[in-house]
């Protein structure tokens, strides 16, 4: 979303920072594959990245004695690391980092905007990993924790944060919902990010644990009115996840997917993709947030407001959101009509919701797609996906209600 960084660069990861030819042609864009907590010097011709994509190597033997080892903090991050740095991915790092590692990155990188978190446990094993990475959030989201004020410092801060396919433990991700709604307390004005991603690959058909182990409760929290752009989806497994190799990164083919032999059975596609229900803890704090409400917050006795009586969660949400995906929970009709009375701007709406054995249903539908029976929301409405979700949803597949909106 950031006008000045040419989205083609994105994609070249592998402009490896060697050999760059003329100076105008040199690399934005690099990744390193680790094997250790360490990152290796850059060449200069590195100077100009913008992107950096970090993925682990580690193998699995090696990975808890490199957690436990004692980390130099001066060891970790080279000097000769980018400081113009603006978009971060961090990939494969299945057991989270040891300290000082994450922190020390994010002291580094203070033009950061945008962070990319793939497939890992994001808060690590230990306390001193989660501490650690807390530390790393604290300074990435708010920003300009390095420099004094004066100067421009004021630009830091994440506009982009993307968690795909990331666990943590929990009151991990709730606790980066309280850094985000005190940022907002101590000055509307300072919220800086705008797109907030945060979405799994489908594991039910063969985890049945899967939907235990995401913290949907904790998500809407980081719902901050800062936001234009939400998504909280389940996608379904790669078809072509076939590549073999001990990668660890790569997901085993769902057993619901697969024939006798095991062997891919071709254009089989997995049963239904169950979201989060309508009763899980997530649900109340989304459909409030998107209404854009806070929670009222008690004074302590001498009038003073204190920290702890803001939960994470009871700050206000964003009110102008040009797109959300929320298909990671299952919402009611009315739900969803009150989401749509608040959100007049959205151009892009995907939103699982209970669906009703009665014929009124679809018209019920209609209405709340339109912010109420008499609601002239949805005015910007482009693009609408309305999964319906049976009422005892267990073991049913999930279908989808081809839907028409007549302007």
């Amino acid at each position: 979303m950031d006008s000045h960084n040419d989205p083609h660069h994105h994609h070249h990861h592998h402009d490896h920072p060697t050999a760059a030819t003329d100076p105008n042609n040199l690399p934005t864009g690099a990744q390193i594959p680790l094997q250790s907590f360490q990152l290796p010097p850059f060449p200069t011709e590195a100077s100009h990245l913008q992107a950096l994509t970090i993925t682990s190597d580690i193998k699995l033997p090696d990975y808890s004695n490199l957690l436990t080892a004692t980390l130099p903090a001066d060891a970790i991050i080279p000097p000769s690391l980018p400081s113009g740095i603006e978009s971060l991915t961090l990939e494969l790092f299945s057991l989270g980092y040891p300290a000082p590692f994450l922190s020390e990155l994010g002291r580094k990188l203070p033009r950061l905007k945008s962070l990319t978190v793939y497939s890992q446990l994001i808060d690590g094993v230990s306390d001193e990993s989660r501490k650690d990475a807390g530390g790393f959030f604290n300074e990435i989201l708010v920003g300009g924790g390095g420099g004094d004020g004066g100067n421009g410092n004021d630009d830091g801060g994440l506009r982009e944060l993307h968690l795909l396919d990331t666990f943590s433990r929990k009151g991990f991700i709730s606790g980066l919902g309280a850094i985000l709604e005190s940022q907002h307390r101590e000055d509307p004005q300072k919220g800086k990010l705008r797109f907030l991603e945060i979405s799994y690959t489908y594991r039910g058909h063969s985890d049945a644990g899967f939907l235990a182990r995401i913290p949907g409760d904790e998500f809407p929290t980081m719902l901050v009115p800062s936001l234009m752009a939400v998504s909280f989806s389940l996608n379904s497994p790669p078809a072509d996840s076939q590549q073999g190799g001990d990668g660890g990164g790569d997901l085993p083919l769902d057993p619901a997917d697969v024939d006798e032999e095991g062997k891919p059975i071709p254009g089989k596609k997995p049963e239904g993709i169950v979201p989060l229900s309508n009763g899980n803890g997530g649900v109340e704090v989304l459909v409030r947030k998107l209404c854009g409400e806070g929670l009222t917050v008690e004074c302590s006795e001498n009038g003073k407001e204190r920290e702890e009586f803001f939960p994470p969660g009871s700050g206000p949400g964003p009110t102008g959101l040009k797109m959300l995906d929320a298909t990671l929970y299952t919402i009611d009709a009315g739900q969803l009509g009150k989401i749509m009375k608040v959100q007049e701007e959205l151009g892009v709406l995907s939103v699982s919701v209970l669906a009703e054995p009665t014929g009124e249903w679809k018209e019920k539908l209609i209405h709340a797609l339109h912010g109420g029976v008499d609601g002239n929301g949805a005015a910007e409405l482009e693009i609408v996906e309305v999964i319906g979700v049976p009422d005892d949803q267990f073991d049913k597949e999930v279908s989808n209600f081809p839907l028409s909106l007549a302007s």
